[in-house]
């Protein structure tokens, strides 16, 4: 049944763009006999030379073919645009914004057409300024929630698919939704945490992924061979700082050796050869390692981060009990 509907839908959509199509073929064939062939029943039906017929052409059916031709390109220009941008964004702010550029393009093109009609130009404006202002009023607070959502989208801080840690709300994740009011998290317990692009904005995020750019290894030389040969290739790492603390009396020592023994049980899983750490906080009572695990794939995470601190919980025991 699904495939029959669909069927019925598509034909329905060619019948529709049939008689469009022909409907627009029969208009033009209309406008060039009636431009170029004097006495045609239109100037009979009005009752006006050609000379008048044409001048009325000029003044307002070329007009509207020009700019009806100008909004076509210009939303054919801002297609291309989001088509090349469509997998940097999420589908939410990637429609949001082709239906923003159709309401700002389209009214302003109507606008600028209706604008030949002098006599009536002032009441047309009029009203066009009253009602967009009422409908700005009203989505002010909208349009201020899509605008940052956007801001964060095109700052290239944090996109869909990253790996994001926010200190100050105890949340992190992988970026799932970037929407108009709001950012969706898919968190290590695998809930989703839904938090408002406005409580973002002024807020400390910590990507994880880091890009590194290096050149092509090929020795060429000129502007030909950069050319051909001088493309960059980027590799994308995750690394997440792991946090773990012993107390400040247990050995440093055998803090290592349970590290370094933990990261060679998940090392199928993770790009360091060697185990990178740090010491990033030492009181009186704890002391705070910071494991660096580099991956390839922000989803890892979701799962490694708990069973590596699990194991590494259990091979500190076992090494101290020895």
């Amino acid at each position: 049944m699904k495939i029959i509907d669909h069927l019925k839908k598509l034909q329905r959509k060619r019948v529709i763009y049939g008689v469009l199509i022909s409907l627009f073929v029969a208009l033009l064939v209309i406008y060039v006999y009636s431009r170029f062939v004097e006495g045609n029943f239109i100037e009979n039906l009005a009752k006006i030379t050609h000379e008048e017929y044409r001048l009325f052409l000029i003044a307002y059916i070329d007009s509207f073919f020009i700019y009806a031709i100008s909004a076509l390109i210009l939303l054919t220009i801002v297609n291309f645009i989001m088509h090349a941008i469509e997998e940097k964004v999420s589908p939410d702010i990637h429609n949001t914004i082709h239906v923003l550029t159709r309401i700002i393009i389209i009214p302003f093109f109507i606008i600028a057409y209706l604008n030949r009609f002098e006599a009536y130009s002032g009441a047309i404006i009029g009203v066009a300024a009253t009602v967009g202002g009422a409908i700005g009023i009203a989505a002010a607070l909208s349009i201020s929630e899509l605008l940052t959502g956007i801001i964060m989208v095109f700052s290239k801080q944090h996109n869909v698919g990253d790996y994001i840690i926010v200190p100050s709300m105890g949340i992190e994740g992988i970026v799932k939704e970037i929407s108009i009011g709001f950012m969706t998290i898919l968190q290590p317990d695998k809930t989703l945490g839904i938090i408002p692009n406005k409580k973002l904005k002024d807020t400390e995020i910590v990507n994880i992924k880091i890009e590194k750019t290096e050149k092509s290894d090929r020795n060429r030389d000129g502007i030909s061979d950069f050319l051909l040969y001088g493309r960059r290739v980027t590799k994308t790492r995750y690394v997440y700082p792991l946090k773990w603390a012993v107390h400040s009396d247990e050995k440093h020592s055998l803090c290592v050796k349970a590290i370094k023994k933990t990261v060679e049980q998940f090392q199928d899983f993770l790009e360091n050869d060697a185990p990178d750490w740090q010491i990033i906080e030492r009181d009186r009572l704890n002391r705070r390692y910071a494991i660096l695990l580099t991956i390839l794939k922000p989803t890892v995470l979701l799962e490694l981060k708990d069973d590596f601190t699990e194991a590494l919980e259990e091979n500190y025991e076992k090494i101290k009990n020895k």
